[in-house]
């Protein structure tokens, strides 16, 4: 059984996606017996008079945003933190063959030096450690996880204390931010008549087990009336409902939740990684029917006949109403993928200015998804799309078979439709025009007959 968590208290930010705090890289280098390890901590910040004089010899100021201009190598021996050396980073960066540049450090600890070497007395605090395989490696600027770590606490540069952990990772089929994209897929906020035009923001944070299901869930929700009022909205409001499972967003958004395959379970200095997914499950009426940037870099599109030819749907009329959807969403089970976060594609056909669905398929497996479990007594005949108000853009199959093709640079037919009955139709044709030695692609607009 699933336990509820409690939430930490975190900021609330308009993008609404996964927010993982991460320390700067490292900027040390820490010598153990004869092994070396990174070091995420830098004792020298500790007095920042010292800090000072360091940053003073940088041979010039770091151009790269949170990159570190030195390094420090240090020593810990007999239960005592040294300072050995501190290379120039952009120093060496700079030098003739990139050789290493070392500071000059006589001036700078002059009162720090025992028996030849620079006791770190002024440092009191934690030095952590890793070592070991990276399990996790971070962007430019960010710091990497790796299966050993190692906190020792400092007083005055004496060790006291040593804690030891190891770390684990294990990856799964989606990241956080995916797992977010595919719970925003999910949710049926036609189920709520009462936010045809309004948003819903939601908070989920689940602790998973080393198997990738969920030890612990945290839900919260929000109604926002407009676009322009999310960012007015803060995380300590009244107005969030945290959870409380006998509210329907909260319902909805749990079976969401539970139907994400699997969750990446990550366990840093013994503690499981739980971080906060913060989404946009709702966006008012025919949201879900909206190819957005993820599914159009995933290729993620249905198919649709015309006049004999087929084309690529960028829409999905069938969410346009997800009551629909919802009712084939427990069928999808195993079927969501990374590029399929739908996991079913449509096939459409417009006939006598009409919109047809004619199949659902599982994105997966590819096994018919028979349409009588959405339409009761239909059979597997096809269905108008009475259900669907708003604009189709079909666009040549070919056109998606590159890993890039900019939409300029091709052709597309629009259709208007309301209520499934086809009210107009609109081609688009890619022009290049030229202005002096400048080229750029615009397009031409004309109404089918």
């Amino acid at each position: 059984m699933m336990k509820k968590l409690k939430f930490v208290p975190w900021i609330f930010l308009a993008c609404f996606r996964v927010f993982v705090p991460m320390e700067v890289s490292g900027q040390s280098m820490v010598l153990i017996e004869r092994d070396t390890f990174r070091m995420y901590s830098n004792p020298l910040n500790a007095d920042s008079t010292l800090a000072a004089k360091v940053y003073d010899r940088v041979y010039s100021p770091p151009y790269i945003r949170d990159a570190s201009a030195y390094y420090g190598w240090w020593r810990l021996q007999e239960d005592s933190l040294f300072l050995e050396k501190i290379e120039d980073h952009y120093g060496t960066m700079r030098s003739d063959d990139h050789e290493v540049v070392f500071m000059d450090l006589g001036g700078i600890f002059d009162d720090y030096v025992q028996d030849g070497k620079v006791f770190a007395s002024w440092f009191s605090g934690e030095l952590d450690v890793v070592g070991g395989k990276c399990i996790r490696r971070g962007a430019l600027g960010f710091r990497s996880d790796y299966e050993d770590e190692w906190i020792y606490r400092v007083e005055n540069g004496r060790i006291m204390s040593k804690a030891t952990y190891r770390n684990e990772l294990r990856e799964s089929m989606f990241s956080y931010v995916e797992a977010g994209d595919l719970i925003e897929t999910l949710f049926d906020g036609d189920r709520f008549p009462e936010l045809a035009n309004k948003y819903l923001l939601a908070k989920v944070q689940v602790t998973p087990r080393p198997d990738g299901t969920i030890d612990s869930l945290g839900l919260a929700v929000r109604v926002v009336s407009n676009k322009a009022a999310i960012g007015q909205v803060r995380d300590d409001d009244e107005q969030w409902v945290e959870n409380d499972y006998s509210n329907p967003y909260i319902q909805e958004l749990k079976e969401c939740v539970q139907l994400v395959p699997e969750w990446e379970y990550v366990k840093l200095r013994g503690r499981v990684h739980a971080p906060l997914i913060e989404v946009r499950a709702w966006e008012g009426k025919g949201c879900k029917a909206i190819c957005s940037a993820t599914f159009w870099v995933n290729k993620d599109f249905d198919e649709i006949t015309t006049n004999g030819k087929t084309y690529n749907l960028e829409n999905y009329p069938f969410q346009y109403n997800t009551n629909l959807y919802a009712r084939i969403r427990p069928l999808l089970r195993g079927e969501f993928t990374r590029f399929r976060l739908r996991g079913y594609i449509g096939y459409w056909e417009i006939r006598d200015d009409k919109l047809y669905l004619l199949s659902l398929r599982r994105a997966n497996s590819w096994e018919i998804i028979p349409l009588d479990v959405v339409f009761p007594g239909n059979g597997d005949n096809p269905v108008e799309a009475t259900w669907y108000t708003g604009k189709l853009r079909l666009s040549d199959v070919r056109s998606a078979e590159s890993d890039y093709c900019p939409r300029h640079g091709r052709g597309e037919i629009f259709y208007k439709v309301k209520k499934g009955k086809v009210i107009k139709r609109m081609k688009v044709v890619p022009v290049k025009k030229k202005k002096g030695k400048i080229s750029r692609w615009g397009n031409y607009h004309f109404d089918l007959e």
